[in-house]
């Protein structure tokens, strides 16, 4: 498969999406006016072209609209490619100029780093270059095991230290041993550096002082690794990097996978960032140099698709209904997901209602139970002070009527005493009065009567 065809076969998505957005755009209208401008900026920013570019390219079409005195809308697709066609300039390949030439690879984890270093590995290779790898991305666990397998696929040599060890010290060693081997490529592969962490964006300019002072006079290029699935993230990370390392091209992968290819006219309209790679498809053979005309040819696809230049004949017609369907299967896809948006939404909102009457039952339950809590424990009172005054005024009535018992029986038992006494004496003295015989009456004697005379 030639490189044009590769290219044009991973274009498939973003010519999908955006040209033929742009083409359905434009046949719904019959004159150029503003509200077609309008309508044509919208999808390009839709289309991930960036809301700037968008803008610039809208301003350009109006003024050749005017100079060439163009009225029919379908003559707008041809002035849109050459306006990007010139967006991106000449091609700017990667410069190999010295022995040895040094490439710092840069970009987030995930971007791609590693596989595009094992794919220039294997291409280096085969263009019969020595080319020697730093593993300076000594912070990600296991990445220069990962970079180990894609230079023992590719026969090519590799600089390491152990896993934490300082990255510039590893770049050090291997321009070093570039040197001394007489290697043609040096290739620097670096950490995931995110864009928020300012002591691993001063590692990477430290690599980049090394890289100066050790290989000076040698041809540098200082490769961006992005994501083109990322869209105008990618820009926004290019963005960032470019403060803190001389950025002097862009590795754009993923190109296959995504419908967001138009990053590539933004990238070079705002940041003047030339692509020199993309990557468009898994296979080792599928990083190729960055071709302006292949690449715009290949995404509106001219060649193909304009159906203005072809007879209606049965493929032609096969193609638009196929279109129509994609088309049809997207609108599917988007309604599905507002569907499934507003499902999630009315979901959380009668789960927020549910709780909050929850919440609000809770609380009248504690408050019902506090009340019911208040009333019971005053009644246990109530009820435990009557008792307990009950049971005050029970012991006083025992206290007093005891009291009063015990004074009735003391006066009984005296009067019962008394009379026991008093019926004892009287007994006493009946018995006693009983008991006395009465004295005899002695006899007179003789001389009794003598006695009483005296």
């Amino acid at each position: 498969m030639g490189i044009i065809q590769k290219i044009r076969d991973g274009l498939k998505k973003t010519r999908d999406s955006l040209m033929k957005g742009l083409r359905r755009m434009l046949g719904t209208f019959t004159k150029i006016d503003e509200d077609l401008f309008e309508q044509l900026e919208e999808t390009m920013i839709m289309g991930d072209m960036g809301a700037d570019t968008a803008i610039e390219i809208c301003d350009q079409l109006r003024d050749l609209v005017k100079e060439r005195g163009i009225t029919d809308p379908n003559d707008i697709m041809g002035l849109i490619q050459e306006i990007t066609t010139g967006m991106l300039g000449e091609d700017e390949g990667l410069d190999l100029s010295t022995k040895p030439s040094v490439i710092l690879v840069i970009g987030v984890n995930g971007a791609g780093k590693t596989t595009t270093i094992g794919k220039l590995c294997h291409q280096f290779k085969d263009e019969g270059k020595r080319v020697l790898v730093a593993a300076a991305d000594t912070f990600r666990a296991a990445a220069i095991d990962q970079l180990q397998v894609w230079t023992d696929r590719s026969q090519t040599e590799l600089v390491r230290h152990a896993e934490g060890s300082d990255p510039a010290a590893v770049v050090f060693d291997a321009i070093t041993a570039a040197k001394a081997r007489g290697c043609d490529v040096v290739i620097c592969d670096t950490a995931g550096r995110l864009h928020n962490k300012k002591n691993l964006m001063q590692e990477l300019a430290k690599i980049n002082r090394i890289i100066d002072r050790e290989a000076e006079g040698c041809a540098k290029e200082c490769l961006l690794v992005l994501d083109a699935t990322t869209g105008q993230n990618a820009v926004n990370q290019a963005r960032l990097f470019q403060e803190v390392a001389p950025i002097t091209g862009i590795v754009l992968t993923k190109l296959d996978g995504t419908a967001k290819g138009g990053i590539v006219i933004s990238i070079k309209n705002e940041l003047n960032i030339p692509v020199k790679l993309i990557g468009v498809g898994e296979g080792i053979d599928d990083l190729q140099p960055f071709e302006a005309k292949s690449f715009i040819d290949a995404l509106f696809d001219r060649d193909l698709t304009a159906s203005e230049e072809k007879p209606a004949d049965a493929e032609n017609i096969a193609e638009d209904i196929e279109d129509v369907t994609e088309d049809v299967n997207e609108t599917v896809e988007d309604v599905t997901e507002d569907v499934a948006e507003t499902v999630e939404d009315v979901t959380e909102n009668v789960a927020g209602t549910v709780e909050d009457v929850t919440d609000d039952v809770a609380e009248t339950v504690e408050d019902v139970t506090e009340n019911v809590t208040e009333t019971v424990e005053n009644v246990t009172e109530n009820v435990t002070e009557t008792v307990e005054d009950a049971a005050e005024n029970v012991a006083e009535t025992v206290e007093d009527t005891a009291e009063n018992v015990s004074e009735t029986v003391e006066d009984v038992t005296e009067n019962v005493t008394e009379k026991v006494d008093n019926a004892a004496e009287e007994a006493a003295e009946t018995v006693e009065e009983t008991a006395e015989p009465e004295p005899e009456k002695k006899k007179k004697g003789f001389f009794s009567f003598f006695k009483r005379k005296k």
